[in-house]
């Protein structure tokens, strides 16, 4: 019996164990005034699509560059120098944004809310998509 339940487990869990999945995040951020901001951010592709995420400051707003597992990753635009890091970060044109952005690899990665400057916001994970 636990055998079987052991091998239906693994039969249940494999397909969803790859790298292609997407993750959708909840964030919960304070604001200045001291109220909570709650907002939703992706991250990752799904297994027929991959997608970067960035943050734009004019907009004031996530978006998202998506396009074709079987097609090339798009190309930067541009680069620019980090000072403090030494390391040159690539710049994407994202359809919904006016100039070009950096990628935000990750939630992890996220280190500051781009809303409110919160460091210590909480980010919960509410989807996987593949």
């Amino acid at each position: 019996m636990l055998n079987r339940r052991l091998t239906l487990a693994v039969f249940l869990i494999l397909p969803f164990a790859h790298t292609y999945a997407g993750t959708g995040y909840e964030v919960q951020a304070k604001k200045s005034d001291g109220e909570t901001l709650t907002y939703q951010v992706k991250f990752g592709g799904g297994r027929q699509f991959d997608q970067f995420t960035a943050f734009d400051p004019t907009s004031k707003s996530f978006v998202y560059l998506t396009w074709n597992r079987r097609e090339t990753a798009p190309e930067p635009v541009s680069t620019i120098f980090d000072h403090t890091t030494g390391k040159t970060i690539p710049l994407y044109k994202f359809p919904e944004a006016k100039h070009p952005l950096p990628v935000i690899p990750s939630m992890e990665e996220m280190k500051v809310c781009p809303l409110t400057g919160d460091q210590a916001f909480k980010a919960t994970r509410r989807i996987a998509y593949d």
